[in-house]
């Protein structure tokens, strides 16, 4: 009996294990926790399921495989290397030259990484309170419990689906002790945090 407690005990530790490489959480989302700052939780927020994101049901229906790609991710379903696949695919069915340069610019980008966290989005709570800086963007501090001492090259992944562009951009600052980013974000844009992919050291 012992023995049998013990095996159950190490194949529950291995299955976590294994989720926390692959920054999925217990219940299967890579989303959950990612939230604003105590300091300006009443000014800005963080929509962590896609399903109740602003605009949701437009970006449904305009891009249909974005917003299934987006929920995939969030789930620990879909890896880097096939979202890859996704924006390839967006890429050879652009029609407009800029935004098909930025895709690729961005694909290019996202080869090595991996997903820290899964997409979502940035809204502004109060427009009378919430400041932009120069470039137009609000800046916010978040809180990434998943982020780890050893990710190198933390970025974030961000995707504006009012211009359907997409960019890869780095935070203001990186705080891995208290697992914060601070970030320079537009409003209603979804996001997700990545950082270099690890070594497969099974090989």
């Amino acid at each position: 009996m012992k023995i049998a407690k013990k095996f159950m005990a190490l194949a529950l530790a291995a299955v976590l294990s294994v989720g926390c490489a692959f920054c999925v959480s217990a219940d299967g989302s890579r989303t959950k926790d990612v939230t604003v700052s105590q300091e300006q939780s009443q000014i800005y927020e963080i929509i962590q399921k896609i399903e109740d994101t602003e605009g949701v049901k437009d970006l449904q229906q305009k891009y249909p495989t974005i917003a299934e790609a987006f929920q995939k991710v969030g789930e620990g379903k879909m890896d880097m290397p096939e979202f890859i696949d996704v924006l390839k695919a967006l890429a050879t069915d652009e029609k407009d030259e800029t935004l098909k340069a930025k895709l690729e610019e961005v694909i290019e980008k996202l080869d090595g990484k991996d997903s820290v966290t899964g997409f979502t989005q940035f809204k502004v709570l109060d427009a009378t309170r919430a400041e932009k800086n120069a470039d137009g963007k609000y800046e916010v501090e978040i809180s990434i419990p998943s982020i780890t001492d050893d990710m190198e090259n933390i970025q974030l992944l961000c995707y504006n689906a009012e211009k359907n562009e997409w960019s890869v951009v780095d935070p203001i600052s990186v705080d891995k002790e208290n697992k914060t980013l601070k970030v320079a974000l537009d409003d209603l844009c979804y996001f997700s945090v990545i950082a270099d992919a690890k070594a497969d050291t099974t090989k």
